[in-house]
């Protein structure tokens, strides 16, 4: 999942394939979209897999009981490293990497459609739960 409003990058501990070493001394507090703390294990070198490229990155461990809706987040740190930028009227995730481009759908975990958000005739913009979304919104001058 990618969370431009989250500061770090997470994976949970049940998505590791084999083992992994791990020194708990790195652990950081976060807090939840909810507004709850949580405290990873600890921060683990591992691979960003997209297609055929295997991209090395830091993230932090998280429990699996941390109720994510994927495999992890990728926050603003990997957006940040790959210079990464959302087009959110293609809905794609757009990043550098090796000097390969990549362009990566984006979905909405919520199962609203694009078409679904708005509404021209009655003038109405819906926003699915748990997005963070800018709209610009044409107003009157005046006071």
């Amino acid at each position: 999942m990618v969370d431009s409003g989250a500061d770090i990058s997470l994976v949970k501990s049940e998505k590791l394939l084999g083992k992994a070493e791990f020194e708990p001394k790195d652990r950081v507090r976060v807090k939840s979209v909810e507004g709850s703390m949580i405290e990873t294990h600890s921060s683990l070198e591992t691979h960003v897999l997209e297609g055929e490229m295997s991209i090395p990155y830091c993230l932090q461990l998280v429990s699996k009981q941390v109720d994510l809706k994927g495999d992890g987040i990728l926050g603003c740190d990997f957006l940040q490293a790959m210079q990464a930028r959302i087009c959110y009227k293609e809905r794609v995730l757009i990043f550098s990497y090796e000097g390969n481009l990549v362009r990566k759908k984006l979905t909405s975990l919520s199962g609203v459609k694009l078409g679904t958000l708005r509404d021209e005739r009655l003038k109405k913009l819906t926003l699915p739960a748990r997005t963070e979304v800018i709209v610009w919104v044409p107003v009157e001058a005046g006071p």
